[in-house]
């Protein structure tokens, strides 16, 4: 990818990777402790630099290269984040917006508030309203009383990885949950999953496919593929629906 750049604003920067080129430009939006130095965004990278598309990726605050404490983050941050850096760049239309599981909430709301910028939005595994529909409703009365007193609750999903819930992400996102939205885009929207997705049912959108927030939605399942959509296989159905 090209050189690592920085938006800096308010004792805040953001870290990002843009390469202008003609055409229409993708934007990645990276996942829930993720970053954008994972396998799709440098799929994409490659898949933009041999089809002349620009490319923009970046890291939300509290991720990889970017500032802040994750712990005192939200989707409203996150999601200023996504605004502030396109509009930094001046992107202002033919956007194929790419969003991976939070990264998917973030650009559903960007192409919701954005539509005219917006030419397609593609969700990967995307998770809108996870903070309320996967964490907050899982949780046990203990953990959620916790999160009230204003202290950290620490899930272990591995050995070597743990996910650290805070109030901040819990509370400042509910202002940002689709249901509370009353905006339309009606312009093509993809989303994909794995079968076996373990973290983000395939199932998860389909309440999406009642509603008309999303006019022109299609919900694609790879079989045989897990949260992380990083396969060859994975992948190159991407490329197949970009």
């Amino acid at each position: 990818m090209t050189q690592l750049k920085y938006h800096t604003f308010r004792n805040h920067k953001i870290a990002y990777k843009f390469i202008k080129r003609t055409k229409k430009t993708i934007v990645f939006i990276h996942g829930l402790k993720s970053d954008m130095t994972g396998k799709k965004s440098l799929f994409l990278d490659e898949y933009c630099k041999n089809n002349g598309y620009s490319y923009l990726a970046f890291d939300c605050r509290g991720h990889g290269k970017s500032s802040g404490i994750f712990e005192e983050l939200s989707i409203k941050d996150w999601f200023d984040d996504l605004k502030r850096i396109i509009k930094y760049l001046k992107i202002d239309k033919h956007i194929i917006l790419i969003g991976s599981s939070m990264g998917g909430w973030l650009g559903c709301l960007y192409a919701l508030y954005n539509p005219k910028k917006i030419e397609k939005l593609i969700g990967l595994a995307p998770a809108p309203d996870f903070t309320e529909k996967l964490i907050w409703k899982n949780l046990s009365i203990a953990n959620k009383l916790k999160i009230k007193k204003n202290k950290l609750v620490k899930i272990n999903v591995s050995k070597n990885f743990q996910y650290v819930y805070s109030k901040n992400l819990i509370y400042k996102s509910r202002g940002l949950l689709l249901n509370k939205i009353k905006k339309i885009y009606k312009k093509e929207v993809v989303f994909i999953h794995g079968s076996e997705d373990k973290s983000v049912p395939f199932t998860y959108n389909n309440n999406l496919l009642k509603t008309n927030q999303f006019r022109n939605l299609k919900i694609k399942i790879i079989k045989g593929e897990d949260h992380s959509l990083s396969t060859k296989n994975a992948l190159n159905f991407l490329k197949d629906n970009i």
